[in-house]
């Protein structure tokens, strides 16, 4: 398997983070870069060095893809899951869910799928509590971030690696640029559950009649003849949305977390093949699903996650023949919660805080609707120009001048002043420090 320069990059990394004492790492690369490629790499190298591993997900589409990336590498793992048989290997494939019940293997890597997620914490804590040399931790994911009431990832992990972000990846082409098209709606008055918003609030919310019209409207506007996937706030949202598509002359289906997995394979394998043009889902496909052809991504719910966010538009980032970019319909404000998808990102182990979240501001374009930053001169979709505000020139302040001392009167020329003069000036006045400021600010301006 050929590795991208970034990947290999990151392997050098993590050996090095290691090799100087570290026990455990975030491998931290967008979605759409290949992190299942890097972290499977590091497994066979790991094994052919004679070290025992594990790979641990949450998620039956993350096992299904580290499970093919492994067999592709000519590993074959035992998986830790209902209805597999065990046995001793030195590679397991492990559900987070059942690892947790069943006695812990001993190895000497572990990596954890989607690892800003706080289920996997129990393990590692439960391997360095139980005694001898714990094994190396590797952390993959795109987004190390946690929030609100979660353990803080620098409780748990030493560093984190980041060989790539999503602009590198767009400059050197390995992903498709976003155009991202937003609604501006107030959703203070949803209530909260955890870290996001309560899901039948914000059902209730969203379960309107015109909403529903509204992504319609809008799909047929942006996004008409585009492969589309549809990201909804319950089952019964994703149901209803496939129905209005199907009114307005869409192919539309459905998937949830009960589909049966035949079902879901046949609705998969034909969403592939084009034999229908919207998915619509609930969560599950958030993780763990790759389809390059997916043209349009509607966001047709509002969330406080980042990480739900950076995963729901980066299922539409991945390069397909024919197409240069890919449109986001944004029916819940996430944008301006999080900021653009494409935006530069610092990540810190340690917890942020809600209000200091760093999200670029964001500004629309009258032309084309799209979502610029708010620094742009032009839209980077239709090049329209914005138009530039011009700043008021200060007028100059005139005062009277008077002496502290019985009136006296105290002659200065404010307009050619130094700033020291103006200094003591102020000073002799009784004027605060910011009317000296203000003065050489109004000089400037001549």
């Amino acid at each position: 398997m050929n590795l991208r320069p970034y990947q290999k990059q990151a392997i050098e990394s993590l050996r090095v983070r290691f090799n100087r004492g570290e026990n455990a790492s975030i491998l931290c690369i967008p979605t759409g870069g290949g992190k299942t490629v890097v972290f499977t790499t590091i497994a066979k190298s790991a094994i052919k060095n004679g070290k025992k591993i594990m790979i641990i997900c949450d998620r039956k589409e993350l096992i299904s893809q580290a499970w093919d990336n492994l067999l592709r590498l000519g590993l074959n793992p035992t998986i830790i899951a209902p209805g597999y048989k065990q046995y001793l290997n030195n590679c397991y494939l492990a559900s987070v869910d059942t690892l947790i019940r069943r006695e812990l293997p001993q190895v000497d890597v572990i990596i954890i799928d989607e690892a800003h997620k706080q289920t996997f914490d129990k393990i590692i804590v439960k391997y360095r509590e139980r005694g001898g040399k714990p094994p190396l931790f590797i952390g993959a994911t795109a987004t190390p971030i946690r929030t609100g009431g979660q353990n803080s990832l620098h409780e748990l992990y030493d560093s984190i690696v980041e060989p790539v972000n999503i602009e590198n990846l767009l400059d050197t082409g390995f992903l498709v640029p976003a155009r991202t098209f937003a609604a501006k709606r107030d959703f203070s008055d949803v209530k909260m559950t955890g870290n996001d918003y309560n899901n039948a609030a914000l059902y209730k919310k969203f379960n309107e009649a015109k909403l529903y019209d509204g992504v319609i409207e809008k799909f047929k506007h942006f996004a008409n003849n585009k492969k589309t996937i549809v990201f909804n706030v319950n089952v019964e949202h994703s149901k209803k949305m496939v129905e209005q598509f199907k009114l307005n002359g869409y192919s539309a289906k459905h998937l949830d977390g009960k589909t049966p997995t035949k079902e879901r394979r046949e609705i998969l394998e034909g969403f592939k093949k084009g034999e229908f043009q919207i998915l619509s889902n609930c969560s599950v496909l958030t993780t763990g699903y790759d389809e390059p052809s997916i043209e349009c991504v509607i966001v047709n719910r509002a969330t406080k996650s980042l990480p739900l966010w950076l995963q729901m538009v980066g299922r539409g980032s991945r390069k397909f023949e024919g197409k240069n970019n890919f449109i986001v319909i944004d029916m819940g404000s996430n944008v301006y919660e999080h900021g653009l998808w494409e935006q530069e990102r610092t990540w810190e182990l340690e917890k942020r805080r809600r209000k200091n979240t760093g999200v670029a501001p964001v500004k629309l374009c009258p032309s084309c609707e799209a979502m610029n930053f708010a620094s742009a001169r032009v839209c980077h979709d239709c090049e329209t120009p914005f138009p530039i505000k011009k700043k008021k020139l200060l007028k100059a302040e005139f005062i009277e001048v008077k002496g502290k001392n019985r009136g006296a009167r105290n002659s200065i020329n404010i307009k050619t002043a130094t700033k020291e003069e103006l200094q003591k000036y102020a000073k002799d006045q009784g004027y605060k420090p910011g009317w000296v400021y203000q003065q050489l600010k109004i000089q400037n301006t001549y």
